[in-house]
């Protein structure tokens, strides 16, 4: 069976430097048999456009161009996939304009599909661009009833329950073990490796500089922990940076912070291996990927309370949740640990899981 993982919005926003949903989910399914049409929408300029990259014999990537876009969100030309082959459609939907039109395309032909959710709401930094996204996309609702629809928490199933989509169900975000480096260094050398000190607790963050990041909350982290930790910062500059560069020179208890930039995916399980605790500020947090990983590494991970780590996070059993930055600070500074985070991981959120029950849905 070959399953289109169709995005409904623009480009690839991975490129092999991180933990990429569609390439684990495609591996998985080839375990079972089965192949993947991965397919992304691109401008008709792009060199890239109307091209096809084979990963394995079972995976491909397609470029298609699409007819108009709007930021990440883009109008396709639906057409264009009658040529691939493809049994079913997975529609990568979230809160995307152009979901209705996918799925009522997909029921006018009689195509087998479903829906694969992580937010229904807009992450735009500007409120006014919040609100008008999220009116535009109440059109989501009624497609979402005409079809079934996969969650990747807990808290989308019951939002989209309530508006009356009873298909909606549970199929967490997996994790890719496969692309995992094995690390056999001790602790000592990858931290004389990475240049981190021995004698210092590692508090690391992955996270870009984007204000729905809540990046800039490390700062009052750093004051409460003190030159007895090390708050190393992974991230891509983004729309804060100046910000956060200035702030970082702006006071020498800062000098407890380290912002090592944007890292490729295989050189931060080496940072996951030395850190003490991996951390996660973002309150609107949809999934988590790094904390999926940060977990694989058994690493004590403390988050705020989101829909993400809300589902992963066991409190107090495999991870610790908390709702501020005064709360991280104080399970931090008590030295609290957990043992059973890759248990929790290897339990319920490889990919082997999602896809079953996606194939489940599917063949019955």
């Amino acid at each position: 069976m070959n399953i289109g993982y169709i995005h409904l919005d623009y480009g690839e926003w991975t490129n092999g430097n991180y933990n990429s949903q569609e390439i684990g989910l495609a591996k998985a399914l080839e375990r079972m048999g089965h192949q993947t049409t991965i397919v992304y929408w691109v401008s008709a300029k792009d060199k890239r456009c109307v091209t096809k990259v084979d990963i394995t014999s079972n995976i491909r990537k397609v470029y298609l161009p699409y007819r108009m876009r709007l930021v990440h969100h883009i109008w396709p030309n639906f057409s264009l996939l009658l040529s691939l082959g493809i049994d079913v459609y997975h529609l990568q939907s979230d809160n995307l304009l152009c979901v209705p039109e996918a799925v009522n395309f997909c029921l006018r032909h009689g195509w087998k599909h479903y829906c694969y959710v992580g937010t229904i709401h807009s992450s735009s930094p500007k409120a006014i661009s919040r609100w008008i996204m999220d009116k535009l996309s109440y059109r989501n609702f009624s497609a979402f009833r005409k079809t079934k629809v996969f969650c990747k928490t807990p808290a989308v199933v019951n939002e989209l329950r309530l508006k009356g989509i009873t298909s909606a169900e549970w199929a967490p975000v997996g994790l890719d073990i496969d692309i995992i480096p094995k690390i056999i260094d001790s602790k000592e050398k990858l931290k004389t490796e990475l240049e981190l000190p021995h004698n210092k607790i590692i508090v690391f963050l992955v996270c870009a500089l984007r204000p729905d990041k809540h990046p800039m909350d490390i700062f009052p982290l750093a004051k409460i922990l003190g030159n007895k930790y090390l708050l190393v910062h992974a991230g891509a500059p983004w729309m804060q940076t100046e910000e956060y560069m200035k702030k970082l020179k702006s006071n020498d208890i800062y000098k407890n912070i380290s912002f090592v930039g944007k890292i490729p995916n295989e050189k931060i399980h080496a940072y996951y291996e030395v850190a003490d605790y991996v951390i996660n500020f973002n309150p609107n947090e949809i999934f988590g990927m790094a904390i999926l990983e940060a977990m694989y590494h058994n690493v004590t991970v403390v988050a705020r309370h989101a829909p993400g780590p809300d589902c992963i996070i066991k409190n107090g059993e495999s991870g610790f949740l908390c709702n501020s930055v005064e709360e991280m600070s104080q399970i931090i500074l008590s030295d609290k640990k957990v043992q059973n985070a890759r248990k929790q991981i290897i339990e319920y959120f490889t990919w082997e899981s999602t896809a079953k029950k996606f194939l489940d849905y599917i063949q019955h």
